[in-house]
């Protein structure tokens, strides 16, 4: 058995003190969680004023030998999952995800996708729970995008868990400005701006608000599952960018970089390439040209990874092939697929006919070399 290191006991420590932090009474600036709330069953209750859009959405697909059954995260269902926004004047948004924490340092259940307490530290800022700084005031209306999952650094998540927050949004009894994650690469910045939203939005003053009026605006479902409201709002609030159906080429959506990329990859490239494929690595080009390029492409392949998430632009009926390494299955480009209505089909690499595989299904598709 290793021995640990310095640093990982340390750290084991740190977990230790921050889940445990409770026990010890509330001191200036120490103030740990201490609890949850629903702010679903406040609005029920009539404790807050809010509105439900939705009480519950349809259970997705998960047919035999799908992804979603491999998987076995439950990815079509999760469902009820109640739509709704809450309206309160005493909300302190702390830490990077901006938790929503009422007077009594309880955690809105909502707001982190009902997890009761920090599993992993590495989800927001060490201690950021723990320490709290005095808040920062902010005049008028806001909304946040960020929360568990939703940090912004991840174009999926910020597209499905956050961006599909402004639908909700749009039911407010008043004009909100809009608190955005505080990670903000360039694909933040850019839809953004293509939903006119530049001057309504602002990054985090400080890593403890209190909004003069908050309206907490919920995630539209549980992160990485079946979820028709997020997906139609998307489509509709995107569909300027949109290419005609099959006005492109068939595209490969690749990866450069991280921990899923297979050491096969150039050879994986080179089939889809011999059959007219066209090579795109999203992370090099603006979210505008993603949309152009998978919407009007006639067929999307690609590897399991954020990239995948532009199969949301795709066609109904266009073929789709989502590349897995056996190490790791995830249905959430699945789901997507369903949605959109896409002839999706999945390949998990390590079989020893890979090349005849893939090679296979450009053939019917009737693409050819």
């Amino acid at each position: 058995m290793s021995i640990p290191t310095l640093k990982q006991v340390v750290l084991f420590g740190l977990k230790k003190f921050d889940r445990h932090a409770c026990i010890f009474p509330r001191c200036g600036s120490f103030a740990p969680i201490r609890g949850s709330f629903s702010a679903f069953e406040a609005v029920q209750a009539g404790r807050l004023e809010g509105c439900v859009l939705c009480h519950s959405q349809p259970i997705g697909e998960c047919p035999h030998g799908s992804v979603t059954e491999l998987a076995g995260m439950q990815q079509h269902d999760h469902q009820p999952w109640p739509v709704f926004w809450a309206r309160t004047s005493d909300a302190r948004l702390v830490g990077r995800m901006l938790h929503w924490r009422d007077p009594g340092d309880r955690l809105c259940l909502e707001g982190v996708f009902h997890i009761c307490e920090r599993r992993r530290l590495r989800e927001d800022r060490l201690l950021a729970q723990v320490w709290v700084s005095k808040p920062v005031m902010l005049e008028g209306a806001w909304i946040s995008l960020a929360s568990n999952w939703g940090c912004g650094g991840n174009y999926f998540h910020w597209l499905l868990d956050c961006l599909t927050r402004l639908r909700v949004r749009e039911s407010l009894p008043e004009p909100t400005r809009i608190l955005l994650p505080p990670i903000q690469p360039n694909f933040v910045k850019e839809t953004i701006a293509m939903l006119g939203l530049e001057e309504q939005v602002m990054a985090p003053p400080a890593s403890c608000i209190q909004p003069e009026r908050y309206y907490f605006c919920s995630p539209t479902s549980m992160t990485g599952v079946w979820n028709p409201m997020g997906y139609s709002w998307l489509r509709q609030a995107f569909s300027r960018f949109l290419a005609s159906p099959r006005s492109g080429p068939p595209i490969f959506l690749t990866r450069r970089g991280g921990s899923r990329v297979p050491a096969n990859i150039a050879e994986i490239e080179a089939i889809f390439t011999r059959y007219g494929f066209q090579i795109v690595d999203c992370g090099a080009i603006p979210v505008a040209e993603q949309i152009r390029s998978a919407s009007g492409a006639a067929a999307i392949a690609g590897l399991h990874g954020a990239a995948m998430t532009n199969l949301l632009w795709g066609h109904a009926g266009v073929p789709v092939m989502e590349i897995f390494q056996s190490s790791y299955v995830n249905a959430c480009y699945e789901q997507i697929a369903f949605h959109g209505k896409l002839r999706y089909q999945h390949h998990i690499l390590g079989t020893g006919r890979d090349a005849s595989s893939l090679d296979r299904w450009c053939k019917s598709i009737g693409q050819e070399p």
